[in-house]
């Protein structure tokens, strides 16, 4: 059976497509504190908000902001000093004990745990908080615990995030997940964007497929306004004319069937959507789909040899990368008699040049 795969690998292959900085850039970057934003729970219930926590350099925080729904805790404000109230004490919020995150204050967690009667776990594997008061959150925030350390591979990660999943369109938090040793099954407890809570089990035979909301702002920010040329052999029912210059404009959750689509503007205003295949890694399959980089730079071509490739014809004195511009790759070759076949076409070069080609 096909288990249910969460869609982390583009978001991880992503992190080095950005532009590469000087050495004092990076030297920059590695001293910056590292934010990480982290889903809260609360007695084994997902605090469903804005305002996440967050782990710097190693360090979990709470927004000051969630306080109010972690049993013990009040918040006073006074002439600008914010003081925290739990049983165990106060104390105000100070360079030490806090950071200033999105014009947000936050409080470390160890200073929580001093002045609070509760305890909680930091889950690595699904950059998730898990706090709790009560002997019963106790119970249930270790069973979570428990689940997310059987999940495989990256799946934890979708824990106390909002995901978008192939088959079930719109959005989706992943409210609490659980492990049955008996049947060795996990079970996501699923809430819709409308408040409906459903539960997906990730053993059985579905081809579902989640992202987060991090995989859409990662395609977003590496992709949105970059300029590509179609290229049409790989593209099903193309809409475009080969090597159509094209502009990607946003990647989306499909309204109709939650996949992951790519908007695509033409010259002409013209909008298309692209579903991106997940079967394989869908950064790759977008990059099959469209050339990032000019391809008449990459591989010189005359204004006859380019009306070809634009027009999907192939014509003599063409390279084998020019005819692979037009007709995408070979469904064979030989390379000792060097020829390449089309379907029923059979295409001959002589030092990289067609040289003529007939049709069997």
């Amino acid at each position: 059976m096909k288990k249910i795969v969460l869609l982390l690998t583009a978001l991880l292959l992503m992190i080095g497509l950005g532009y590469p900085g000087g050495t004092g850039q990076a030297a920059a970057a590695a001293a910056a504190p590292k934010y990480t934003e982290t889903s809260t729970f609360v007695d084994g219930t997902l605090m469903i908000s804005a305002s996440k926590s967050v782990l710097v350099n190693g360090s979990a925080y709470v927004p000051v902001k969630l306080l109010n729904q972690i049993p013990g805790f009040t918040v006073a404000t006074a002439a600008s000093v914010v003081t925290l109230t739990g049983s165990k004490g106060s104390a105000k919020l100070n360079k030490d004990n806090s950071i200033l995150y999105k014009n947000s204050n936050y409080v470390a967690f160890k200073t929580l745990l001093k002045l609070g009667a509760i305890d909680g776990k930091y889950a690595t594997s699904s950059y998730s908080l898990f706090i709790w008061s009560t002997e019963e959150g106790k119970i249930k925030s270790n069973s979570m615990l428990y689940a997310i350390s059987k999940l495989p591979g990256t799946m934890g990660q979708a824990v106390g995030k909002k995901v978008y999943l192939y088959a079930h369109p719109g959005s989706h938090w992943v409210t609490d997940v659980q492990y049955a040793d008996d049947t060795n099954t996990s079970t996501f407890t699923m809430q819709s964007e409308a408040g409906l809570t459903w539960t997906l089990d990730l053993d059985d035979s579905e081809t579902d497929t989640l992202y987060t909301e991090e995989n859409l702002f990662a395609f977003k920010e590496n992709f949105n306004g970059d300029s590509a040329w179609a290229v049409n052999a790989k593209i099903p029912d193309s809409p475009f004319m080969n090597m159509e210059k094209v502009t990607v404009k946003d990647f989306r959750s499909s309204p109709g069937d939650g996949s992951l689509e790519v908007q695509i503007r033409r010259a002409n205003g013209q909008e298309i959507y692209i579903s991106l295949d997940t079967t394989v890694n869908p950064v790759d399959y977008l990059k099959e789909l469209f050339y990032f980089k000019n391809p008449r730079t990459a591989y010189p071509s005359s204004d006859a040899v380019w009306a070809a490739i634009r027009d999907e014809r192939i014509i003599t004195d063409m390279t084998f990368e020019q005819v692979y511009l037009s007709w995408g790759e070979p469904d064979s070759y030989n390379e000792d008699l060097g020829y390449i076949v089309y379907g029923h076409q059979y295409l001959y070069f002589v030092n990289n040049k067609l040289k003529y080609y007939y049709e069997l």
